[in-house]
C-alpha cells in the first residue's frame, strides 16, 4: 500500500502531466502490443472530472480508455460513461457492483479488430457494491476484458464486468469512508461498520441513512443488532438537512409499531452515523411517512455507549510469575496465589480487576496449554492445544484462544463458569482458518468482533470477524465466528495485531534489528509507526498513543510524542492491558 506521501506525489505528477498535455492512456499503437507510455490527444486521463463522450472515429484503444476516464462520473450516474456502451451494454451494466482501485497507469492490449481489449490494472484495493473496502494482495494484477462492436460505423462496448475502475487519487477524492452505528447484541455499545461511499456534503446523506437502513457488512450479520427491523426503508429519494438538523423519513408501519424504547434506539443509530460522518448534523428528526415522530425523551449520547475505557493497570510477568504493572510499581496480584512451577507466559486480564470479581489467564512457556483464574477458585486448565495465541477477554469475562497447528480451531473459556456450569469451554472449528497458522486473535472491546492474524504459504493476512452468541444475554456463549473481512496483507511476517481503537490496530513481527510497527485504520492506508531495534513485545492501550514496549534486552519503553521514551522500571515482560 502507498503512503500519503507516495500518493501526493501520485496525483501532483498527473497533475503536470496533463496541464503539459501529454498523461494518458495511448490509443494508438501497434495491433496486439501493450502501451503504458505518455502520448498526446483524447486519451489523456481524466484529472478534472469533465467527463467526454466518445470522439468521432475513435478506435477500439480510445473507446476503452475513454470509457475509464469516465468512470469520475459517480455523481450523475455515469451518464457519459453510458455513452460508450451499446443499448444492451448499457441496459445489463450494473455500475455500482464494485470499484476497482488502481495505481498506475492500466496497460491497454487490443487485438487486431476482433473488439476484444483488456485493461491490466495494479489492484490496490475494491470496494464492493456494500461500500466494503478490501485490499488486494501486493502486485496484484487484474485484467478487465470489454468486447467491442460497431454501431452506425462506431466502436462501441459492447460486454464488459460490472463496476468502475478509478485510480487511487481520484477514488479518494469521489469516495469518503462513513462509520455507520450498530449495536451489540445486547445493546450496550455502539459498534462501527465503516463504509466507502460516493458523494460529498449533504448530497452523501442519502447513501449513509440506506446503507445503514440495509443493514451491517456480511462480516457482522449477525454478529451487531440493528434498531431497525428488516422491512423499513427510507420513503423519501433526499434526507433533507436545515439548520443541522437531518429529516430522515422512514416506512410508516414498522416505525409506528415500535416501542418507545425501540425508537429512542433507532435516533440513537441515526445520530451517531450522521454526526460522525457529516459535521452539518446536530439532531436528527424521523418522520412516518410525513408525520413527525414525537420521542418524548433524548436520544442516549453516542459517547455513553462506547466501551469502557482500559485501566492504566497492565498484567506481566515478573520472577517467574503473575504481577501487576501499576504506573512504574510491579506488584502481586491479590488474591491469586504464586504460578511459578507452571511456567506463565502471555498472561491476559479482564476488564474487571480481579478483586473485583474478574479473572486471569496465561499459557504455559511453550504455549501448549491455557490456564484461567477466578476469584475462589483454583488454578484451571480449560485447554490443551498447539502453538496456542496469547489470550484476549471479551467484555462479558470469556477468554479467547486460538490454535496455531492449521486446524481451525478456536477456543472460548469462561473462567469461574456461569451457574452451574463451571468453567465451561466452546471449541470452534473454522473453515476459513483451516491450513491456516493464527499468531494472533483478540476480541474488541466491544465484544462482537475479533482481530485475527494469520499466515500461510509466506502471506500474512489480518482479518475481521465477527462473533456469534447463542443469544443476546450478556454473557452468553458463542457458537460461531462469520466469514471475515480482510483488512490487510502482506508478504512480510506479522506475528500480532492489537486494536487501538474501534476501527484501528496496530501490527508487529518481533526481531532483532530495527523493528517498525504499523497502524492500520479501516479508512486508510497503513502508517508507519517510530521504529525501535530489537522490539520483542507490545501493549496496547485504548490508542495508539498508549504503547508499551520491550526490546531483547528486557529495557521498558513507552510511546512519547512520536517516539520511544524508555522506562525505569526493570523485571517485568509480557505486559498487556485488559481484554
Amino acid at each position: 500500500m502507498r503512503s500519503s506521501a507516495q500518493r501526493m506525489i501520485a496525483v501532483l505528477t498527473l497533475l503536470v502531466l496533463a496541464l503539459a498535455g501529454c498523461a494518458g492512456i495511448p490509443t494508438g499503437g501497434a495491433v496486439g502490443q501493450v502501451q503504458n507510455s505518455p502520448s498526446s490527444g483524447s486519451d489523456n486521463l481524466n484529472i478534472g472530472y469533465s467527463e467526454q463522450p466518445p470522439a468521432p472515429d475513435a478506435d477500439q484503444r480510445g473507446i476503452v480508455v475513454g470509457f475509464l476516464n469516465a468512470a469520475t462520473g459517480v455523481g450523475n450516474n455515469f451518464q457519459v460513461a453510458r455513452k460508450y456502451l451499446t443499448s444492451a451494454a448499457e441496459a445489463s451494466w450494473k455500475s455500482g457492483q464494485r470499484t476497482v482501485v488502481y495505481s498506475e497507469s492500466p496497460e491497454i492490449v487490443t487485438s487486431g479488430n476482433s473488439g476484444a481489449v483488456s485493461a491490466n490494472l495494479k489492484v490496490q484495493s475494491i470496494v464492493d457494491s456494500t461500500g466494503v473496502r478490501t485490499p488486494s494482495a501486493p502486485g496484484a494484477v487484474e485484467s478487465l476484458k470489454f468486447n467491442l462492436v460497431k454501431v452506425a460505423g462506431e466502436w462501441r462496448i459492447d460486454s464488459l464486468p460490472d463496476g468502475i475502475a478509478l485510480a487511487t487519487n481520484l477514488f479518494t477524492d469521489l469516495f469518503k469512508h462513513y462509520a455507520l452505528y450498530f449495536y451489540d447484541p445486547g445493546f450496550s455499545y455502539l459498534v462501527p461498520d465503516v463504509r466507502w461511499l460516493p458523494g460529498k456534503g449533504d448530497s452523501v446523506a442519502i447513501s449513509i441513512v440506506k446503507a445503514l437502513l440495509d443493514g451491517p457488512a456480511n462480516y457482522l450479520r449477525g454478529a451487531v443488532a440493528s434498531a431497525f427491523p428488516d422491512s423499513i426503508r427510507l420513503e423519501s429519494p433526499t434526507v433533507p438537512i436545515e439548520n443541522s438538523i437531518a429529516t430522515v423519513d422512514i416506512s410508516a408501519k414498522p416505525l409506528l409499531d415500535a416501542s418507545p424504547s425501540t425508537k429512542l434506539q433507532m435516533q440513537t443509530q441515526l445520530l451517531a452515523t450522521l454526526q460522525g460522518g457529516l459535521n452539518t448534523v446536530t439532531g436528527v428528526r424521523m418522520r412516518a411517512g410525513s408525520d413527525q415522530i414525537v420521542l418524548g425523551s433524548d436520544p442516549q449520547p453516542a459517547d455513553k455507549l462506547k466501551p469502557p475505557a482500559v485501566s492504566g493497570r497492565l498484567i506481566g510477568i515478573s520472577n517467574n510469575d503473575l504481577a501487576y504493572l501499576d504506573g512504574n510499581v510491579i506488584g502481586p496480584i491479590a488474591g491469586v496465589a504464586s504460578v511459578a512451577q507452571l511456567e506463565p507466559s502471555n498472561p491476559a486480564q479482564s476488564y474487571r480487576l480481579f478483586a473485583d470479581g474478574g479473572a486471569v489467564a496465561f499459557l504455559n512457556a511453550t504455549g501448549s496449554s491455557l490456564y484461567t483464574i477466578a476469584p475462589g477458585q483454583t488454578v484451571v486448565k480449560p485447554v490443551s492445544a498447539t502453538k496456542l495465541s496469547t489470550p484476549s477477554f471479551s467484555p462479558s469475562n470469556w477468554v479467547w484462544t486460538a490454535a496455531g497447528d492449521g486446524s481451525g480451531n478456536v477456543y472460548a473459556s469462561h473462567p469461574g463458569g456461569q451457574g452451574t456450569n463451571q468453567n465451561p469451554v466452546v471449541v470452534l472449528n473454522i473453515d476459513w482458518l483451516k491450513g491456516r497458522t493464527v499468531n494472533s486473535f483478540r476480541i474488541s472491546r466491544d465484544g462482537t468482533r475479533a482481530l485475527v492474524v494469520s499466515t500461510a504459504n509466506g502471506q500474512s493476512r489480518v482479518q475481521l470477524t465477527g462473533i456469534l452468541r447463542q443469544d443476546t444475554t450478556a454473557e452468553s456463549a458463542p457458537r460461531d465466528l462469520t466469514d471475515p473481512s480482510t483488512i490487510y496483507l502482506s508478504n512480510t511476517a506479522i506475528s500480532e495485531g492489537y486494536w487501538a481503537g474501534e476501527s484501528s490496530f496496530v501490527l508487529y513481527a518481533p526481531g532483532a534489528k530495527e523493528v517498525t510497527p504499523i497502524d492500520v485504520e479501516l479508512t486508510q492506508d497503513g502508517a508507519q509507526m517510530p521504529t525501535l531495534t530489537g522490539l520483542q513485545q507490545l501493549s496496547v492501550g485504548n490508542s495508539i498513543t498508549e504503547l508499551y514496549a520491550l526490546d531483547a534486552k528486557g529495557t521498558l519503553y513507552k510511546s512519547s510524542a512520536g517516539s520511544w521514551a524508555e522506562l525505569p522500571t526493570k523485571g517485568i515482560s509480557d505486559l498487556a492491558f485488559a481484554g
